[in-house]
């Protein structure tokens, strides 16, 4: 394991403006719940993130239909558990000590209802519970979750299904996996943001491959010769990588730390750093280098949903990239904000 620097966490000053001109990163977030008992920690991560981006606040409940919809609904009986549903809400809410957020509920299958939500009402950000209360059979993400996140055009942060307390969340530290590509860069604004505005550290994250050779037999000694030297350019190149990315972000050196792992499973090993660096967020573009268009949630994200424990953002936006110039001369400049944070 290679790695540069690691300071002990701290509190940084807020950098310069982040974006400095033009639109919030997330305009409208929209905070899921299911009556789970860990509905608060979803609205929790939902409320640190709006008030970090300045964004409007919207609390989605929905009401499946009785009896699994194979029987008319009773008026009467969903009036009554739409008011229930409207004081439980606002009972989460009264858990804050201010909060401004507009509370919905609405009725039908609950994936494809807050697929319709999110579409016609232009939330860039959509906070879930990793599994909330379907009675989904299999561990990790569960069914809605996995429906909306791999449906919805915006952003999707999933809650891990953790007791976060009653006081507001202050993210320390924001770690943002890299794999050397511009749509996993595209991250960087938005973690940028985040960290800005909860003084946090930013943590980059790069995980350099582990060349495999096939063997059969014993390894001769020039392979094995090729095979460190393959993995010792990986680890030298993703430094001076991960070094350059630093440079581009307008934050203080002191609030940005670098990591490059070298590991023949990236997903593992960014899983780990996330637990040994006590990562509060993890900030990562859904799909990266090797993402298909018919994929909305890549391998290492899907990974890291499952076995990080950690609240994870997934951003889909436009690729961002530095100019080219400034990837030459390492030049500091503001990074240019997706438009819209989607992809």
């Amino acid at each position: 394991m290679s790695e540069v620097e690691r300071p002990a966490a701290t509190t940084c000053e807020p950098p310069l403006p982040y974006p400095q001109a033009g639109e919030p990163v997330f305009r409208h977030v929209l905070a899921c719940l299911d009556m789970s008992p860990f509905s608060y920690a979803i609205l929790a991560h939902a409320s640190a993130i709006a008030s970090a981006m300045n964004a409007r606040l919207t609390i989605l409940h929905v009401l499946e239909p009785s009896g699994g919809g194979t029987v008319p609904t009773d008026p009467v009986e969903w009036t009554l558990r739409h008011r229930d549903a409207e004081a439980e809400l606002h009972d989460h809410i009264s858990r804050f000590d201010s909060i401004d957020a507009e509370i919905v509920v609405i009725d039908g299958p609950a994936a494809e209802c807050i697929c319709a939500w999110v579409r016609d009402h232009g939330v860039d950000l959509t906070v879930l519970g990793v599994s909330g209360n379907s009675n989904w059979p299999f561990p990790g993400l569960g069914g809605t979750a996995r429906r909306v996140a791999e449906t919805i055009d915006g952003s999707v942060l999933l809650a891990p299904s953790v007791d976060v307390g009653d006081d507001p969340i202050r993210y320390r530290r924001v770690m943002t996996p890299l794999d050397g590509s511009p749509r996993g860069e595209s991250s960087l604004p938005i973690a940028v943001g985040i960290a800005a505005a909860h003084q946090a550290e930013i943590l980059l994250v790069h995980a350099a491959p582990n060349i495999d050779l096939t063997e059969i037999g014993p390894i001769e000694a020039e392979a094995r010769a090729l095979r460190d030297q393959l993995r010792r350019r990986n680890e030298r190149v993703a430094e001076q990588y991960m070094v350059q990315v630093r440079s581009w972000l307008p934050i203080a050196k002191s609030c940005a730390r670098t990591r490059v792992i070298a590991s023949s499973d990236a997903r593992h090993a960014l899983a780990v750093a996330a637990t040994e660096d006590q990562a509060d967020i993890i900030v990562l573009s859904s799909t990266g280098s090797s993402g298909h268009p018919d994929i909305s949630v890549g391998s290492v994200a899907d990974y890291l949903i499952n076995h990080a424990e950690k609240p994870i953002l997934l951003v889909r936006g436009h690729e961002w990239s530095p100019p080219r110039a400034l990837r030459c001369a390492g030049d500091l400049q503001p990074a240019r904000l997706p438009s819209r944070a989607l992809m």
